[in-house]
C-alpha cells in the first residue's frame, strides 16, 4: 500500500482550488495571484501555460475576459486513496462507532468496501494504565442519549436531563449544551454545557454515562453567552512546572500523555534535561497529579507550591500504606 498519493500534492490542491473560484469566472491575475500564494515560488510558470492554453482543456476564455471551469467540472470531488479506504474500514471496527451510524447504515458501509482489508484490528492493541470502567458503548440508552445530546450541540438546542449525580440520587437539570469532550485514558465522553441560576451562567461537566434521559426543548442560547470563557476562566494562575529526564524516552510519553492541555517546553543545555509547563484548568488538577505520578523518577514537579504539596502528600500516603512509617519528608 503506497502511503504517498499526486492527490495530495500541491499542484492538485491549487488547481483543484483553481477551478472551484473559476466556477464564476477568475482573471489571469487573480490565477496568478493564487498560484503563487499556494504553490512553490516557480509553480506560475509551468501551471498557468499549460490552463491558460487550453492544454489542459480545463478551462474556458470568455468574451468577459475571464476564464471558467469547463461544464463537466461544474462539480468534482478528490478520489479516496486505499489508504483512506483501508483507514475507513478500521473505523468501522471501532466500539464506538454505532454512537454515529445505525446498525444498518454500518452494514451499508461495510458493504461499500468489499475488498479492502482495514490497517489494523482492535485486538492489536493491549491498554494499559486506563480506566476498566469505560463508557457502555454497546447499551441503547447511552447511545440514544449520546446521538440526541450531539444533536443538540449542533443545533445548539437548551436539553432537560434526568442525571445520576455522585450521590446516586436522580437529578434533572436543563441545560445549554456547549460541546462532547472524549478522555482516552478514562475511555469515557463528557458534556460540557452551560446552566441558568439567578440570572447567572455557569458552567458545569458531567460524565455522559450517568444520564439517564435526554429531551430537547424550544429554547435556545442566548447570544451573549460566552461559552470559551465560561470553561477557561478556571485556569490556574499558575502552570505546573515539570523537570522531565531524556531517560527512558521520558519526553516522547509526556508529549502524549499530556496531549490534551497547553504546554511550553525548552531543553535546559546545562542540565541536559526539559523543562515544561503545562497550563490547566483547575478541575483537571487530579488527573494531572495522576498521570505526573505514574511517570516515576523520570519527572521532577518543581511548582507551583501548592500542587507540589499534593505531590508530597501523595506519596506520604503510599509510603505509609506501604510501610506504615511516616519518616518520608
Amino acid at each position: 500500500m503506497d502511503l504517498f498519493s499526486e492527490v495530495y500534492g500541491c499542484y492538485y490542491t491549487v488547481i483543484a482550488r483553481l477551478l472551484e473560484k473559476a466556477q464564476n469566472g477568475i482573471s489571469k491575475t487573480e490565477m496568478e495571484t493564487l498560484v503563487n500564494s499556494q504553490a512553490f515560488c516557480d509553480s506560475a510558470f509551468h501551471l498557468l501555460p499549460k490552463l491558460l492554453s487550453g492544454e489542459w482543456n480545463l478551462l474556458e476564455k470568455k468574451t468577459d475576459g475571464r476564464y471558467y471551469a469547463l461544464p463537466k467540472l461544474s462539480s468534482f470531488k478528490r478520489p479516496m486513496t486505499t489508504l483512506e479506504h483501508a483507514w475507513l474500514k478500521t473505523i468501522f471496527l471501532d466500539k464506538r462507532i454505532l454512537l454515529f451510524v445505525t446498525p444498518s447504515e454500518l452494514e451499508t458501509l461495510n458493504a461499500s468496501l468489499p475488498d479492502i482489508e482495514p490497517l489494523y484490528h482492535p485486538e492489536d492493541f493491549h491498554s494499559f494504565d486506563s480506566a476498566a470502567d469505560g463508557d457502555p458503548y454497546d447499551n441503547e440508552e447511552y447511545i440514544q442519549n449520546f446521538r440526541t445530546v450531539l444533536k443538540a450541540c449542533l443545533q445548539k438546542q437548551a436539553i432537560q436531563i434526568v442525571y445520576k449525580n455522585s450521590m446516586k440520587r436522580q437529578v434533572t437539570k436543563t441545560l445549554l449544551p456547549y460541546k462532547l469532550t472524549y478522555s482516552n485514558r478514562d475511555d469515557k465522553f463528557r458534556l460540557l454545557g452551560v446552566t441558568e441560576q439567578n440570572g447567572e451562567h455557569r458552567g458545569i461537566t458531567l460524565n455522559l454515562a450517568r444520564i439517564r434521559s435526554v429531551t430537547l426543548t424550544p429554547l435556545t442560547p442566548s447570544e451573549n453567552i460566552d461559552f470559551m470563557q465560561l470553561f477557561t476562566q478556571s485556569l490556574s494562575s499558575e502552570p505546573i512546572l515539570l523537570e522531565i529526564s531524556r531517560e527512558r524516552k521520558a519526553l516522547e510519553r509526556c508529549m502524549l500523555q499530556f496531549a490534551s492541555w497547553e504546554k511550553l517546553t525548552e531543553y535546559d543545555e546545562e542540565k541536559d534535561n526539559y523543562l515544561c509547563k503545562i497550563f490547566y484548568d483547575k478541575q483537571d488538577e487530579t488527573e494531572l497529579l495522576i498521570r505526573i505520578l505514574s511517570f516515576g523518577p523520570v519527572i521532577k514537579v518543581l511548582g507551583p507550591e501548592g500542587f507540589l504539596n499534593q505531590v508530597k502528600e501523595r506519596i506520604r500516603r503510599q509510603y505509609q500504606l506501604n510501610w506504615g512509617d511516616d519518616k518520608i519528608v
